[in-house]
């Protein structure tokens, strides 16, 4: 009897050990290179996804793996680092379709005995406007015009990891008849449009900028050699009317100023006519909205072209707010938030923007100020109507303008969900990038940890910590820290 039972214990240990091997053989091994991020509210605007107790495995920048951790349950995926989030918030890293990152600030020099603007930037005044970009939380981002070859040098670095910042995709110079240095090109025949755009595209601009000054023939002639060259175009547009824009193909369409008077019907649009005629009169960018009837046949007709056509737009409603309001930009932008500027950048910026407005009246800047309803207004025409919608700041470091930006979209009606939807899967969808803007797996791994949920306040922004850009996490402090050694530069 003794026999048998020790016979059955020995052989309870062998079958014991045995499903103890196992088990061990079949718990996953750590993947060289994974670092999980557990405990986290995921927040997934694209979805309108929250999930709480939620956890990314990331490896080779890319999200390979996503889950919810089921209370009471502590299992979770082996990998080479651990991060506990802390029931943080997680949020896709935002995207900024309008920000001219290279362009320095605006100057007057000295050409042929002529006063000539200048947008000539550095590259010390570059890389500190990524970083401070890339410490809001921007990981993506357009430059919709800018020197070719800086903005090619920029991608270059940031490739490479030298220059820490955005992902940036862009333009070169805007085709404009007024001569900008750093700034504009205005070739006088179409060979030369032709051998213009084939520079910039050799230097890696994917989209061809046709500006306000140019004509209905010059419009024209751009879409087509841009197509030609496999490039898409972008416009900042005035007299020539988006429609017409649209009915060519355009690509893509910026800002919340469609000013053309062919927009506009019966005695408005009279009115309208007759304020143009007042020469170097900046008034323009707020009349037309007091003048528009979006209701009338052309401006139906225009949001039903977009629609259909899926014309790209970011509109920078934050550009028309800084025009109206430029004499109170301190109380708007306070100097503590400044910082994502280069010290010399902001000695002069808010005397820059009030320029265009300085011969105007209490009355006239009180006038300007009313339209911001009716800017908005058009924002939410548009994304009603399915127009794709994205956000930018118009600016070269996001900061503050693109969470101002965000309110604006949000004041037009949008809510939090709509807003961050337009900030991340929005911008991607802006730009062709089919793996960006998500949580979501097989995505690129960018994405920001927040203290304070944004669903609730968009200012929540403002407590950002980490960022986290293709796999690779940035201390929000550790960015900071790195601009004082680029703040020496003068201009």
């Amino acid at each position: 009897m003794k026999t048998m039972t020790l016979k059955k214990s020995v052989l309870f240990c062998l079958m014991a050990s045995c499903s103890l091997s196992q088990a061990v053989a079949e718990k996953p091994a750590a993947q060289a290179g994974t670092v999980l991020y557990h405990n986290a509210t995921l927040l997934n605007p694209a979805t309108e996804q929250q999930l709480n107790d939620g956890w990314l495995l990331v490896k080779d920048g890319r999200i390979v793996q996503m889950g919810q951790q089921q209370q009471g349950d502590g299992s979770l995926p082996a990998a080479t680092q651990q991060i506990d989030v802390q029931d943080q918030y997680l949020l896709p890293g935002l995207i900024d379709v309008h920000l001219h990152l290279t362009a320095g600030p605006h100057r007057v020099e000295m050409q042929d005995g002529r006063p000539v603007m200048t947008l000539k930037g550095h590259s010390e005044l570059t890389r500190y406007h990524a970083l401070s970009t890339l410490a809001t939380g921007v990981t993506t981002a357009f430059s919709p015009a800018g020197e070719p070859e800086a903005n090619a040098e920029y991608a270059k670095q940031q490739r490479a990891g030298h220059w820490p910042g955005p992902k940036l995709s862009y333009a070169g110079f805007v085709f404009e008849p007024t001569p900008i240095l750093g700034g504009s090109v205005h070739p006088k025949d179409e060979a030369g449009w032709r051998a213009e755009i084939n520079r910039q595209k050799a230097l890696g601009a994917e989209y061809i900028k046709l500006y306000q000054g140019l004509t209905k023939e010059e419009v024209a002639m751009g879409i087509d050699l841009t197509k030609a060259a496999g490039l898409k175009t972008i416009a900042h547009l005035d007299a020539v009317s988006w429609q017409y824009a649209a009915d060519l193909g355009i690509d893509a369409l910026t800002h919340a100023l469609p000013t053309s008077a062919e927009l506009l019907t019966g005695e408005g649009k009279a009115a309208y006519v007759a304020e143009r005629k007042i020469p170097h009169s900046a008034r323009f960018v707020y009349s037309w909205f007091k003048h528009v009837d979006y209701d009338n046949a052309p401006m139906q007709q225009l949001i039903h072209t977009l629609a259909r056509q899926q014309t790209r737009i970011d509109l920078t409603l934050v550009a028309n707010e800084l025009m109206y309001f430029a004499r109170e930009l301190e109380t708007l932008y306070p100097e503590q938030e400044m910082w994502v500027y280069h010290p010399q950048m902001r000695k002069r910026w808010r005397a820059t923007l009030a320029a265009p407005s300085y011969d105007w009246s209490a009355e006239e800047l009180a006038t300007a100020q009313q339209q911001i309803p009716k800017v908005q207004q058009l924002f939410k025409r548009l994304y009603d109507a399915g127009v794709p919608l994205a956000i930018g700041t118009d600016s070269v470091a996001s900061g503050p303008f693109y969470l101002r930006e965000l309110q604006l979209s949000q004041a037009a009606g949008l809510t939090n969900w709509q807003v961050l939807q337009l900030a991340t899967s929005g911008g991607a969808h802006h730009l062709g990038l089919t793996d960006h803007g998500q949580l979501k797996t097989g995505y690129v791994a960018d994405f920001i940890v927040l203290k304070s949920n944004p669903l609730h306040d968009l200012k929540a922004l403002n407590t950002l910590h980490t960022v986290v850009q293709q796999g690779k996490a940035w201390s929000v402090d550790e960015l900071k820290s790195q601009l004082a050694s680029l703040s020496g530069m003068k201009l």
